[in-house]
């Protein structure tokens, strides 16, 4: 049995095929459309992750960096209220003594200015007494 294909049959295969071809290249198109997409989907979500992960860095450096200058803050309250108690101590030392000195200088029979001097120590005294 003998068949012979007609040009018209040649030509209808090849419309068939090529039909197929174009097909499969519209669907490969689509794949590939849909595949970059998601890439760049990813991507996205990728840059996102790690700008989110570096925003997190920069508040832990900050709450770091917050947590020093308040230790440093309280630090240096305390080195400051030690120093004006310190100076304070001082300063009633140096008060005490003046004040010796003028009582014992009047005493002595020293007068005028000794007197006056010892009278202004003494309301000044009274004064921050006071206050």
């Amino acid at each position: 049995m003998e068949q012979t294909i007609s040009l018209t049959t040649l030509t209808q295969m090849g419309l068939i095929i090529m039909a197929l071809w174009g097909f499969y290249k519209v669907i490969m198109e689509i794949i590939d459309r849909i595949t970059s997409r998601h890439d760049k989907e990813q991507e996205w979500d990728r840059t996102k992750k790690d700008l989110e992960e570096g925003r997190q860095e920069i508040i832990k450096r900050y709450d770091k960096k917050l947590e020093d200058l308040e230790e440093k803050i309280e630090t240096s309250n305390a080195e400051s209220e030690k120093k004006i108690q310190e100076l304070k101590a001082d300063m009633f030392i140096l008060t005490k003594s003046v004040s010796a000195t003028l009582d014992g200088l009047k005493q002595l029979g020293c007068n005028g200015p000794v007197t006056k001097a010892k009278e202004e120590l003494d309301s000044f005294l009274m004064d921050k007494a006071y206050d």
